[in-house]
């Protein structure tokens, strides 16, 4: 009954993980995507799930705005525009309630997505090697 128990919380614990920093497979997925706009232009978003906080998935889509910089071969960054989108999930509660049931609205999906500008010179807002390192290091990502 124990090994049960310990069984079903190791569970719970792993199902309410926030996502993780990893590349989405499609735009709409979980984690995060980029697309080039133009020269120096990228189009940069993080999709959470509702365990992702809105500082975690800001500070994800930076850390990915920095990344794209650097792979391409520039060193800093200003962000164009900014979009965020917090969805939140409708979820039965299972109470009935006048003939139907009682929903509620979970925590939100966080969606963020940056519109940046990159420069060969650390002249922009963000310093993307400063910034991909201070983020890394809070987030334990290797």
């Amino acid at each position: 009954m124990k090994k049960i128990f310990l069984m079903m919380c190791a569970l719970a614990l792993l199902s309410a993980c926030a996502t993780p920093y990893k590349q989405a497979k499609k735009e709409t997925s979980n984690g995060f995507f980029d697309t080039k706009l133009q020269d120096g232009m990228y189009e940069v978003l993080f999709n959470g799930n509702e365990n992702t906080s809105a500082r975690k998935a800001n500070d994800f889509a930076l850390l990915r705005a920095a990344e794209v910089c650097l792979e391409n071969g520039y060193q800093s960054f200003e962000i164009v525009r900014k979009t965020e989108d917090f969805t939140e999930k409708e979820v039965d509660t299972g109470i009935k309630i006048f003939g139907g049931t009682l929903s509620s609205l979970e925590n939100a999906e966080p969606k963020i997505t940056l519109v940046i500008r990159c420069s060969k010179k650390t002249d922009l807002l963000y310093k993307a090697q400063e910034l991909k390192t201070n983020l890394r290091e809070r987030y334990k990502l290797k």
